[in-house]
């Protein structure tokens, strides 16, 4: 006898108790549609979420190949275990930002803030290892996403509470984030807690002004801002480059003068 008879067998009778005078064979054509519709279910929920994993191993797989944080790892001036520790962070950061890309319906923004980020690195002269925990730290600053609905992210009009829910994003990172060895954590945290903060300090969680915004935020918050307004959005169109860095310049006391001339020389 099969599992689903077996269940079957355990059922009927509480079904018949429950509703007397309801034919037997009612009661049976009813479970044989209802585990039909079940099992569907449980097969489509499976192929969905292989299909998914799927598509972001994929996108992951064909952006890591020509990826220069990646190969310029062999350059760095390091012991193999710690060139092996880089490189799996990398791997982890791109799987993961594709997956906050997917959950967020924003097509390529890890990949395009984060090589934004290591031109910028590299035309200021930051050493390699730096430049590659700043250029992982930009594929999943967002990370803290992942906890909030995905639903919010197809929508084109957010009432004030989905607004602060969304806002709130940035608290949820710490736990997403402990994947990070803990001597260069910092990073990813910063990168996380204060990508919107302002220059002028009306930034959000703190309100942090100038120099006390870390590095590797301040260069996220311009970066961010460029990629954002020459994206797809649901809630607005598209800008060109020039429209975009019209915008920038016309909020200029939002970001560090210096990275907001380094994204116009780069982008």
């Amino acid at each position: 006898m099969s599992e689903k008879d077996e269940i079957a067998r355990e059922v009927l009778p509480f079904l018949m108790d429950l509703f007397p005078g309801v034919p037997v064979s009612t009661f049976i054509t009813i479970f044989k549609y209802f585990s039909i519709a079940v099992f569907s279910f449980l097969g489509i929920f499976v192929l969905s979420y292989v299909v998914v994993r799927f598509y972001i191993r994929h996108k992951s797989e064909r952006y890591i190949k020509n990826l220069d944080a990646l190969n310029s790892i062999e350059k760095l001036d390091a012991d193999d275990a710690r060139k092996k520790m880089l490189r799996d962070l990398i791997l982890q950061c791109v799987i993961l930002g594709a997956k906050i890309d997917f959950h967020t319906n924003r097509k390529n923004n890890s990949k395009s803030v984060s090589q934004i980020i290591w031109k910028m690195c590299c035309d200021l002269g930051l050493d390699k290892e730096t430049s590659i925990l700043y250029t992982c730290a930009a594929m999943v600053y967002d990370v803290g996403f992942l906890d909030v609905n995905a639903v919010y992210f197809h929508t084109e009009v957010l009432s004030a509470k989905e607004r602060k829910l969304l806002r709130a994003h940035i608290m949820n990172s710490y736990e997403h984030l402990l994947f990070v060895p803990e001597d260069i954590r910092s990073v990813f945290f910063d990168a996380a807690m204060f990508h919107h903060e302002n220059y002028n300090g009306s930034g959000y969680p703190e309100g942090l002004h100038d120099e006390e915004i870390p590095k590797i935020a301040q260069m996220i918050r311009v970066s961010e801002t460029f990629v954002s307004l020459t994206s797809k959005r649901s809630y607005r169109k598209v800008f060109q480059r020039d429209e975009a860095l019209k915008i920038l310049n016309e909020s200029s006391y939002w970001y560090a003068e210096s990275y907001l001339k380094e994204i116009q020389k780069i982008v």
